[in-house]
C-alpha cells in the first residue's frame, strides 16, 4: 500500500513542468550538539531539516542519505510511537507530522535501507489533496534522533532512494522542480572531552505555522 501510495506521488509529480523556488539544508540540535556542525560521541541528537518554500506546493518526493568513511554504526534513537517511522526516530514538525498539510495519507516515509549500519538511505513524500503546502520562511520540517558511539564524521547529503524516489516538488500552477539543496552537509563526532572547549551551538528556529 505504501509503495502504491508513492507511485501516485511520482505519478502527478511527473506529470508536471518547472515550479517555484525550495531550498531545503540540514543541521543538528539536541544534547548531543556542540554547535551546527558537531556532535558529540554517545550523546543523543537530532538531524534536522529545514525548508524555505515561496509558493503553494501539492505534492513531493525527497531522499537523504548519511554516509562516512570512519563511522560503520550509527543508533536510530526509538521513541515508540511519537514518530513517522518504525522505530518512532523520525518526527514531523510544523505541519509535517501528521495529515494537515499532505493529507493523503499523511506523511511517506519509506526505510528500505535505515538500520544504522552505514550508508543509511531514508525517503519521503507527500500529497496535499483538500490542504496544501503554503508558502513559508526557513522552518523545520523533519528531523530524525540519532547517537553515534564513536568518533568521526559522517555526511548528510541529498539522495535517490529505492524503489523510484526523486527530488521533485509539485506547485499549485501543476509545475514541478528538483528544490535546491543546501549540503552535503559534514557532521564531526568528537569525545566529550574534546567539546568542552568548542563553541556552543545556537538553538536553530524552528519556526511556527
Amino acid at each position: 500500500m505504501k509503495f502504491k501510495s508513492l507511485g501516485l506521488v511520482l505519478a502527478v509529480l511527473l506529470m508536471c513542468g518547472t515550479a517555484s523556488a525550495i531550498s531545503i539544508s540540514a543541521g543538528v540540535s539536541g544534547k548531543g550538539a556542540v554547535n551546527d556542525s558537531t556532535v558529540i560521541a554517545g550523546e543523543p541528537f537530532s538531524v534536522d531539516i529545514f525548508f524555505v518554500n515561496d509558493s503553494i506546493q501539492r505534492a513531493f518526493t525527497i531522499g537523504f542519505k548519511m554516509t562516512s568513511d570512519n563511522i560503520k554504526q550509527v543508533v536510530h534513537v526509538v521513541d515508540s510511537g511519537k514518530g513517522l517511522s518504525t522505530k518512532g526516530d523520525i518526527k514531523g514538525h510544523n505541519g509535517w507530522e501528521d495529515k494537515s498539510i499532505w493529507d493523503l495519507n499523511g506523511l511517506f516515509v519509506v526505510e528500505t535501507n535505515w538500520d544504522g549500519a552505514l550508508p543509511d538511505t531514508i525517503g519521503f513524500g507527500g500529497v496535499c489533496i483538500k490542504q496544501a503546502y503554503n508558502p513559508h520562511e526557513k522552518m523545520r520540517c523533519l528531523s530524525w534522533d540519532m547517537v553515534v558511539p564513536n568518533e568521526g564524521t559522517f555526511v548528510v547529503d541529498s539522495s535517490f532512494w529505492p524503489p523510484s524516489g526523486i527530488w521533485i516538488f509539485a506547485g499549485d500552477d501543476q509545475a514541478s522542480r528538483a528544490p535546491a539543496w543546501g549540503g552535503p552537509r559534514k557532521i564531526k563526532v568528537v569525545s566529550k572531552a574534546a567539546a568542552t572547549d568548542m563553541k556552543p551551538t545556537d538553538n536553530p528556529k524552528e519556526g511556527k505555522k
